[in-house]
């Protein structure tokens, strides 16, 4: 399976470490009144919280594997689209 071709799985792996990331350096580095306002929130919150983030992630990493077509790319498709080769003689 060549991950080119499939940038959605690159794009949700991508987004379950940004998930993993983002709350560990929160929990490990926000002052303890923040904490404490944090699980004030409640568990269905942070749940949603952590969701968001995902999603958020999920679709950022998507769009910056967005491969764009360059000039390159339709030159190399014009030279395998010859068959049987015109060669210069």
């Amino acid at each position: 399976m060549r991950l080119a071709k499939h940038p959605w799985v690159v794009a949700l792996v991508a987004a379950t470490g940004v998930t993993l990331l983002v709350p560990s350096a929160f929990a490990l580095f926000a002052p303890p009144e923040m904490l404490a306002a944090a699980v004030e929130l409640g568990e269905r919150r942070l749940w949603l919280a952590l969701l968001g983030i995902f999603v958020i992630a999920a679709a950022a990493a998507r769009l910056a594997l967005v491969r764009r077509r360059s000039s390159e790319d339709e030159v190399a498709e014009a030279a395998a689209a010859v068959q049987g080769g015109a060669h210069l003689r």
